[in-house]
């Protein structure tokens, strides 16, 4: 027995996160034949050697916390990329996934710019559907 809304799904937008969405991008995308694609993670992570410091001594120290001396930032990714990058029928593609809401920051313009001035597919995408099309048509 069908549902008399059964022919709306997947006519309304995705409103999950960008972490969802991209999963589902990676798990449609990868399954498409002659394609490679991996997430692709940018951000800080911070290093520094681990300082023990009893409870209740100048820091309040709860489980799990960690103090760093000589503490330094570390940058990893290229700032701007796209969320997942692969190639198709030997073509470089670039995913960056955003939810219903999710906009552009000024880097990733920058970064898709650049992309698509060497040759590299730039995808905008807001569910895994658009993606595949996307990728399908450019490539």
């Amino acid at each position: 027995m069908t549902d008399e809304f059964d022919d709306l799904i997947g006519l309304l937008p995705d409103t999950r996160s960008e972490h969802a969405i991209l999963n589902d991008v990676l798990m449609q995308c990868s399954a498409l034949p002659r394609t490679f694609i991996y997430r692709q993670n940018t951000g800080q992570a911070w290093q520094g050697r681990p300082v023990d410091v009893p409870v209740g001594e100048y820091v309040r120290v709860t489980p799990g916390m960690k103090i760093l001396a000589a503490a330094r930032p570390i940058d990893f990714g290229i700032e701007g990329g796209g969320d997942a990058i692969g190639h198709r029928k030997g073509k470089a593609f670039q995913i960056e996934t955003k939810a219903l809401c999710g906009r552009q920051r000024e880097a990733q313009k920058k970064f898709q710019a650049a992309w698509e001035q060497r040759g590299g597919i730039y995808i905008l995408a807001r569910d895994p559907r658009d993606a595949v099309n996307q990728l399908l048509s450019k490539t």
